[in-house]
């Protein structure tokens, strides 16, 4: 058992309901939000699927799906003030098997059977013609902190000159480690004297609603609580994802790489039950320590502080320094005890390292449920 080392959620999952014997069950966690402090934060449940079917054929980055699904023409496409939600398409398991199992792609497009799936980062080549298929909804700040929850798992902004409770973003495509955010979010509650602004702003821009921006489904965010804004709880209730869930990992050919990452569990995982290991690239093994690998950084949810640095640094060894029957989970300053059971909590935000490499590829992390 890892000491000071706690994530947001702080009480078991319970399945609430399970509509139908293909649905996956419900629950809910519950955690504090520290008063003057940063608490990371991720939701470690899905939105429940909007559409749950069986891929038919795959040409580029476009799906058609088996059947006649019968959607209206981009129905799962983003519109301001008719259709608030942004969807990715997660690739289930398939009769047999597939290399793109559990990979996530946001939706673009869509015709009556046809889905257009972003590419960018991730081609959908090896993806089987009989996998299953997901359309889930990305979290908005309006889905997790919803304006009736004002002073409930949040505080509003009444005067920017002392922000309240603001929600920090990971700026994902940044490149090297300790990054900036990319984006300050708050509450509006008629800031600085307006009339009719209620609801979630970026700093900096007062007015402009940003409460259906989507937020990454294997990502974190940081709920920072400013000038006598208090501990309040958050509970997080979703879908418990049974599916497995395949998180990229930026690399660079020069510098290592830091990727902000969460998974999607709300149950407490061991580091040897991450899916994080050697054997299929996601996680580079340590021979020396003075010339680490991989690293996973973890941080401590239960101490108040700002700008939070972690409260542990995990690597992997193959007999670091010339050791030997040393392989498995280290801590750094610890090359040698077994950490392989140290528990990651439910609702924990990570950072993984990545070493350098020489093409720049990214690697992909898939993560298993344990349940």
């Amino acid at each position: 058992m890892l000491v000071g080392l706690a994530g947001l959620a702080t009480s078991i999952p319970v399945a609430l309901a399970q509509t139908s014997v293909a649905s996956d069950p419900v629950g809910f966690t519950t955690g504090s939000e520290l008063s003057n402090s940063d608490t990371l934060v991720s939701i470690p449940f899905t939105l429940a699927p909007e559409f749950t079917g069986a891929i038919s054929s795959i040409s580029g980055n476009v799906i058609t799906v088996s059947g006649t699904p019968g959607w209206t023409t981009n129905q799962f496409v983003y519109a301001a003030g008719t259709q608030p939600n942004h969807y990715y398409v997660l690739i289930g398991p398939s009769p047999t098997g597939d290399s793109k199992e559990g990979h996530a792609y946001a939706v673009t497009a869509n015709d009556a059977t046809t889905l257009t799936a972003n590419t960018t980062s991730d081609d959908l080549s090896g993806t089987s013609t009989s996998a299953q298929l997901l359309i889930i909804p990305n979290w908005t700040l309006n889905t997790i902190y919803p304006s009736t929850d004002q002073n409930v798992s949040f505080t509003p902004t009444a005067a920017t000159r002392a922000f309240k409770s603001e929600i920090l973003i990971p700026n994902y495509a940044a490149t090297g480690v300790n990054q900036a955010f990319s984006t300050v979010y708050f509450f509006s509650n008629n800031v600085n004297g307006t009339t009719g602004n209620v609801g979630w702003r970026v700093v900096g821009d007062n007015t402009t609603d940003h409460g259906d921006d989507p937020l990454l489904p294997a990502g974190y965010f940081v709920v920072r609580n400013l000038n006598g804004a208090p501990t309040l709880p958050l509970t997080a209730m979703g879908n418990i994802l049974t599916k497995k869930f395949a998180i990229p990992l930026m690399t660079q050919p020069s510098q290592p790489q830091d990727n902000s990452v969460a998974m999607i569990r709300p149950v407490d995982v061991t580091l040897n039950n991450t899916g994080l290991n050697p054997t299929d690239g996601s996680f580079v093994a340590t021979t020396a320590t003075r010339n680490f690998q991989d690293e996973l950084l973890l941080f401590n949810n239960t101490a108040t502080a700002l700008n939070k640095s972690p409260s542990a640094v995990y690597f992997y060894s193959n007999n670091v320094n010339g050791s030997t029957n040393n392989v498995g989970w280290r801590m750094v300053g610890d090359n040698t005890t077994d950490h392989g059971n140290d528990v990651i909590p439910a609702g924990s935000a990570m950072i993984v390292r990545k070493a350098s490499t020489v093409s720049g590829a990214t690697a992909f992390w898939t993560n298993a449920p344990t349940y």
